[in-house]
């Protein structure tokens, strides 16, 4: 066991942030876990937990942005947890994945008979979650009327649900989201510069972590954590995984992470799970060295991850498909839709 690293169910906690509770019903449901903290000992990640500190005290709306896999959701819900708002309980819209003739309503709701696909009524986020927090990531998707009627709402303090007249109290926080900054979607037209204004008053900038490598260790050891205790929970005993190889924490600390902390907790998690001691060894990492400042897109890095988890899988259950499929926690079918999409032959680890 020479060269391990011993990970505690706390390492790198940022000034002591508490765990997000478990929010109303109606919210995303989301339980105290050792991943829902801020993790971190950068001047970045310091600074984002002042500035949760802040936003957790006041009722203003604001903005929350940094590169896809940068834990904005997570920001978003500590400054929830941290302020007034967090008996309202939360939610989160992705506006880039709802289509356009949905995300309105969605959003502010609809009355009876004004999309004719949906007849009912509905409330939306905006009136559902008042006395709450609503988190809209790629706020730029929006279609622009949509965009234009928030900015009115978050100026008068009211808005009017899709295909009615009656204005109804605005009384939830909004968290407007992207990967890029306020000043970059306004420069490129892609967000209504009155809802950029009504955002700007507090604006946390999430570097990506490449730019923070100070900070990946201790997520590694965060990551480590909650896998032993998710498989604790699984099992019914704890992971035999306590650590990591010196070099397993070289690999991850020269690693540019392009999926930020996403991709860093979904390669802990799977490495984890497969390790064969108790540590994670390089081995264990399906990690290609980086080639100079060259990084691939999110979707290349997610699919090379995609592909290699698989393959270990396959490799540990020597080609059992069911069995791979039960350790991966998905239905036999999806789990060979991904080997075919990324031409594995299960008979090659056989």
């Amino acid at each position: 066991m020479s060269g391990m690293t011993t990970v505690s169910g706390s390492a790198g906690s940022v000034g002591g942030a508490s765990p997000v509770t478990p929010i109303s019903s109606g919210a995303i449901a989301v339980a105290r876990r050792r991943s829902d903290r801020l993790v971190g000992t950068s001047r970045a990640a310091l600074r984002a937990l002042e500035q949760v500190a802040v936003a957790g005290r006041g009722r203003f709306h604001l903005y929350v942005s940094g590169e896809e896999g940068v834990e904005k959701d997570l920001v978003a819900r500590l400054i929830h947890e941290a302020s007034e708002w967090a008996a309202g309980g939360f939610f989160a819209l992705d506006a880039s994945l709802v289509p356009e003739t949905l995300v309105g309503r969605e959003l502010f709701g609809s009355e009876r008979s004004a999309i004719s696909s949906l007849p009912g009524e509905s409330i939306g986020a905006l009136g559902r979650f008042a006395g709450g927090t609503v988190l809209i990531d790629h706020i730029e998707s929006l279609p622009k009327e949509l965009q234009q009627a928030l900015a009115l709402a978050l100026t008068d303090g009211s808005f009017r649900r899709i295909g009615g007249s009656t204005p109804y109290a605005l009384e939830c926080r909004v968290i407007g989201a992207s990967a890029e900054s306020l000043g970059a979607l306004v420069q490129s037209g892609r967000i209504y510069p009155e809802l950029a204004e009504r955002l700007r008053l507090l604006e946390i900038q999430l570097p990506p972590l490449r730019e923070r490598r100070e900070d990946i260790l201790p997520l590694a050891a965060q990551a480590l954590a909650a896998t032993r205790d998710e498989i604790e929970r699984e099992l019914g005993r704890a992971s035999r995984v306590r650590g990591f190889t010196r070099d397993a924490l070289e690999r991850l600390r020269e690693h540019a992470w392009p999926g930020n902390e996403r991709e860093l907790r979904e390669q802990i998690r799977a490495a984890v799970r497969l390790a064969r001691g108790e540590e994670v060894g390089i081995e264990d990492l399906p990690l290609s060295p980086d080639s100079g400042d060259e990084v691939p897109s999110f979707r290349d890095a997610k699919r090379k991850f995609e592909r290699d988890y698989v393959a270990r899988v396959l490799r540990l259950c020597k080609g059992n498909i069911s069995r791979a499929a039960r350790i991966a926690k998905k239905d036999r079918k999806d789990f060979y839709d991904v080997m075919r999409r990324n031409q594995i032959n299960p008979t090659e680890f056989r």
